[in-house]
Order: structure tokens, then sequence, then C-alpha cells
């Protein structure tokens, strides 16, 4: 079968790797000896078409430094590319962002299914200048309507999309997160440091709670450390700015890792946290607890 997943992420890209291209490439990786895949990612500086990790990459867009520039650009040329391209397909995989709105079912007569991660409701009001939160927020809202085929990572999210569906719905199933099986040989320690493992994003991951409740926690184990890894959509040096520099530098930010070096600092954490706002169903946690450690997260259905 020849698959064409849509999705913006890939290895490499300046713009961020997350759960959603962890997510794409562990799927695919498992298919791909018995299937053709393509991934259609977005462009940036230096990008190039080829096969990564055994799979076939098509990038358009513009090789701009610009997030705003480089999601509009991919976004057109990305529905450009699937009405050219399309019917070369068995099946096609729209991952949904509310920022991309391909359009692909009304492109193409090959089948296509929307897989939809998370969705933000009105937190896209709350975090994003009206310019852009406002057609966020309508996309979200009426764009899955368009659909008939689905893909989903949790049950909330199914249920919080279905409930809005009133069509017959051809495709509906649920294909949860999981995790790499190596994690579960890992032998935890108990270190000194309480780990943040996400994309570095001030809203949406709740971070200045966690600055707050760890200034205040602090006091009581001073030499309590805190490590924050992932992709810095948003500056470190913001997210600390205003703090005294007795508890910053008690704070570091680890980069956006991988490998080896996610296995030690998940290993040696006393205990990972995600306390979002709003979520989809992050790896990140799935990932702590198959390393053994205790998770502390936002009481919100997504967690």
């Amino acid at each position: 079968m020849k698959i064409l997943q849509i999705i913006y992420e890939s290895p490499g890209s300046p713009f961020g790797f997350g759960g959603a291209g962890v997510r794409a490439y562990e799927i695919y990786k498992r298919l791909k000896d018995r299937h053709d895949i393509t991934l259609l990612c977005l462009k940036y500086p230096g990008a190039q078409d080829g096969d990564i990790e055994g799979l076939k990459h098509v990038f358009v867009g513009t090789e701009s430094k610009s997030l705003t520039k480089s999601v509009l650009s991919y976004t057109i040329k990305a529905a450009k590319f699937v009405r050219r391209y399309g019917s070369d397909f068995d099946v096609i995989v729209e991952n949904f962002l509310p920022s991309t709105p391909f359009f692909s079912r009304f492109l193409t007569k090959t089948p296509v299914i929307l897989q939809v991660q998370g969705i933000m409701e009105k937190h896209s009001l709350k975090k994003f200048n009206p310019l852009y939160s406002i057609p966020m927020y309508l996309v979200e809202r009426f764009y899955p309507c368009l659909y008939d085929r689905f893909i989903f990572v949790s049950d909330i999210t199914k249920e919080k999309i279905m409930s809005r569906i009133m069509k017959k719905v051809k495709f509906c199933h649920i294909i949860p997160n999981g995790v790499d099986e190596g994690l579960l040989k890992v032998t935890p320690e108990d270190g000194d440091y309480i780990l943040f493992f996400s994309r570095i994003d001030i809203y949406t991951k709740g971070l200045d709670l966690l600055i707050s409740a760890f200034e205040r926690i602090s006091l009581q184990y001073p030499q309590l450390r805190l490590i924050l890894a992932g992709y810095e959509f948003d500056r470190f040096d913001k997210l600390v700015s205003g703090y005294p520099s007795s508890l910053t530098e008690k704070i570091d930010y680890a980069g956006f890792v991988t490998g080896d070096e996610k296995i030690r600092l998940l290993s040696g954490a006393k205990m990972v946290v995600l306390p979002s706002r709003h979520e989809s169903s992050p790896i990140s946690i799935l990932e702590a607890a198959a390393s053994g450690k205790s998770v502390i997260i936002s009481d919100i259905d997504e967690l």
C-alpha cells in the first residue's frame, strides 16, 4: 500500500520535533517493510528530499527562518502536492493542526484520514494574538466536520471531536501512543532534580506555574534542582527572567534531547512533572512511567 502522511514535523527541523513527529516515525518504521511510505513535511533551511531512517521525505514550502511564513507556505504547497499527486497513493493521512488546514479531502479522490492529536479549544484565544487565535479556534471547531475518516490518539479527544460530527462516519479508530521498550529496562535512580520533559511552551505547558511552585519548594529543599528538556518554542531566558539568581542557578535547560541523553535524564530524575493547561496524549509522561518515575500532572481530562 502507498501511504502519504502529511505532517509538518521532521527530525532536524528548527521549528521543533515533538510528540506528533515521534509518533509518526515510530508507527511508520514498523510499517515501512510492508508498505511504501511518504512523509510530506514542512521545508526549512537545508532540508532535502530523500530517505530518512528508511522513510521517503518530501519537503514543501519555503526555506524561511520565520515560522509564520514557513507554515503558510507549507499549507499552500502541501495542498498543491495533494491535488497533483494524491491519486498516486492508496490512502492519505492528514495530521490535523488548526494552523494548517489543507482541505486535502476535497483535492483528491484518494481516501483521506484526519488524524487528531489534540485540541486547544478556547486556550488558543488566550495564548495567541486575535489575528491568529480567532481563525485557529474556528478551524478547530468546524474543520473536522468536513471529514468522515478519523484516527485519534485518546478517547477524550475522540469524544470531544465526534460530539460535533453529525454526518455518517466511515472510519474512526484510536491508536494510542506507546514507548520505546528499552525504557522498561532502565534502572531508575533517585537523583537530585525534578525533570520537565516536553516543549518549552510557557502557556500550554504551564511553565510559569512550574517555576512559581519550584520557587516555593526550594526554600524547603535547597539542594533540589529543576531540569527542563525539550524544543524551545519560548525562550528559556524569557521563562526565568525576573526571578532571583538564587533560584535560577538551580534551573537548567538541557536542550532538545534524544537517545541515551534522554534515558539518562529520565532514569536519574527524582520525579517528572507536566503542569499543562491543555494537552493531547503526551508521550513524555508514558516514557517517565516506563522508566519507573513518579509523574505529577495537571488535573485535566487528557492527563
